[in-house]
This record gives structure tokens, sequence and C-alpha cells, in this order.
């Protein structure tokens, strides 16, 4: 599976145009605590050793050597493998298997000739001294992610990101439902504070799921009726709450928003103007002038000649004019009409 998807659904879905690593596996550990108190089965364990075993997961999986640090701010890694579960405390005995079984899953030779291995120290940083160790992510239920002591429980973990159900970032079904504006303007101010609130403690916020049915009773989860469709919902939660990822149940419409990028819908304050516009109205005007002095010589020109054509200017100092009238303007006619001496080319 692991080989399979490196090497035939990646080159079908495309990969990052910015610097290395390819899209990976968001691999999720189910139930990790049930099977651990009803059969005393880890299934983190079980999910370490079939990684060890497998002959591609180090050369696929591990992203052993590289770090961020010489990236530019508009470069990015993508890590090749990212694992989730809704328990915590799986979750931090991931981490410390991660370090302890190190060299199941990196090459030795490969990982000390770049000086990466480090002992203990007092506040390790596992970016720094533990890089082959994949983000760990921890998903929300959407009962727990309001709850009084949620990010004081979320500070003890070592984790990269969080997972929370969309619910968390909505309108309750019933504020919807009854089209309460006032209510569904304060929930989409808390769900900016809480995506702002996750970011400030250097987490990654990827909610689940997307889905292309409107909600109901036969399509639970589906698109919310505050928004048009699933392409709605989507540039809400990337543009309106600047969420990091997003899972969906339709991969190219979530690509093609998330790549679209967000609309600036606020205008500038008077008198601040980026440079980017200021250099595009500069070029607007230079546009303008060159046409409207195209547009003047061609004007001068045809008016010169038709004058002479008529009589009404020109000839050698001294010479008298073949008419005497006045010039007297009117509405300008494109053709010229034939009176006597006048001679049409």
């Amino acid at each position: 599976l692991l080989h399979d998807w490196n090497t035939r659904v990646l080159p079908l879905i495309g990969r990052p145009s910015k610097v290395g690593g390819v899209p990976g596996i968001y691999v999720e550990l189910k139930r990790s605590q049930f099977f651990e108190d009803d059969a005393n089965i880890s299934i983190a364990d079980l999910f370490l050793d079939e990684l060890a075993t497998h002959p591609k997961a180090s050369e696929l999986l591990f992203d052993h050597v590289t770090l961020c640090e010489s990236l530019k701010h508009d470069e990015f890694r993508v890590p090749p493998l990212v694992v989730q579960a809704f328990e915590g405390g799986v979750l931090e005995y991931l981490r410390k298997r991660f370090k302890e079984r190190w060299m199941d899953f990196v090459e030795e030779d490969a990982v000390l000739s770049n000086g990466v291995v480090q002992e203990s120290l007092p506040e390790e940083n596992d970016e720094i001294d533990h890089p082959w160790i994949p983000p760990l992510v921890l998903l929300v239920r959407s009962d727990y992610c309001q709850s009084t002591d949620f990010w004081f429980e979320v500070a003890k973990l070592h984790i990269s990101g969080i997972g929370p159900d969309k619910k968390c970032l909505l309108p309750s079904p019933s504020d919807i439902a009854s089209n309460n504006t006032s209510a569904i303007a304060h929930a989409k101010r808390e769900a900016k504070i809480w995506v702002a609130k996750a970011h400030s403690e250097r987490l990654a916020v990827h909610p689940w799921t997307v889905r292309l049915e409107v909600e109901s009773e036969q399509h639970v989860g589906g698109v919310p009726r505050i928004f048009q469709s699933a392409e709605d919902e989507l540039r809400y939660y990337f543009c309106d709450l600047k969420i990091d990822g997003v899972f969906s149940e339709n991969v190219a419409l979530a690509q093609m928003v998330g790549a679209e990028g967000c609309k600036q819908k606020s205008k500038p304050k008077k008198g601040i103007l980026c440079i980017e516009e200021e250099r595009n109205l500069w070029l607007l005007g230079l546009s303008f002038l060159a046409i409207g002095t195209f547009i003047g010589s061609v004007l001068s020109c045809f008016f010169s000649s038709a004058l002479v054509k008529r009589g009404y200017c020109g000839g050698r100092r001294g010479a008298s004019h073949s008419r005497g009238r006045s010039l007297q303007l009117r509405e300008i006619d494109t053709a010229i009409d034939e009176d006597e001496g006048d001679t049409i080319l």
C-alpha cells in the first residue's frame, strides 16, 4: 500500500511546486485506547512493527535529515507521514517509542553524518533532536473542543497539530435552522479566535470532513445551510478562519480552492496603498497617457488635412486665401462635401 501510494497515486494527483517532499500518508490510529483496555493490544506498537518491517518505509515515510530552517518564507516541506489519533496519551506513547526505535526507521550512517542525533537535553526539540518523528495530530470531537480545560490539556502534549470536527468551527444547527444572524456571526468570530489560539501554540489546524451533499437528515455532516456549496464552505475555512489543511471527500475541489487563494475583501485604509496596487495604478495611468497622445496625434493630422483641402488654411506667406469666408464650427462630418474648387483624392 505504501509503495503503491507513492509510485502510482502521487503522479496522478500532482506534486508540490515548492521545495522538496511529496504528499505522503495521513494515518489515523482508531480506538487505540479501547483495544488497549479491552484486549491488551497496542495499536501503536503494531503500527511501529509494520513500519519497521516494511522495506520502503525508511525511504518513503521518514524525512530524517532535512530541516526547514533554510527554506524561504514562501517555501514549504510536506511531511511524508503524519499520524493522528483521538487519544492524546496514545500520541505521547507513539512519540516515546519513535525515539526509542529510531534505528528501525532511519539509516544510521545518514543520520549520524548529518549530526542529527543528539543526546537528550533538559529541553528537547523534536524538530531538531529527533526529526524522523512524524508530525502527531490530535483529533478533536465537537463536544470537547469548547470545554474549559481543552487548551490546558493540549498544552501538555508534544503534538504538531489539531484536527477538529468541523462543528467546532460552525454555528450550532439550531441557530442555522432558525437563521439567527447574531448568533451565527458570534459563532464565526469564536471560530476565528479558536484557530488563532491554535496557531499561537504553533499547532496546525486540519478540520474534518467537507462533503458535497447539503446537510440533511440523510446526509449528516454535509454542507451547512449557511453556505451555498461545498466550495463556499471550503473558502470559509481557508480564507475566513485561515486553517492549514482540510479533510475532504472531494480532493479535487479542496485542491482547487486551496490553490486559488483568498481575494482581499477589505479596501486599503486611506492614505495607505500597497506597492503592487500603486505600481498597477502607475502602469494604468501611463497606458491612458500613451493612448491619449496617439489619438490626439491622429485627430490633429486628420483635421489639418481636411482644413487644407477645404482652403481654410495653408499656402505661402503673403498669398491670398481662395475663400474669404470665416471659419464656422459645425458638427464633424466624416465625408467631405464636393464644392467648387475642391479636389477629392
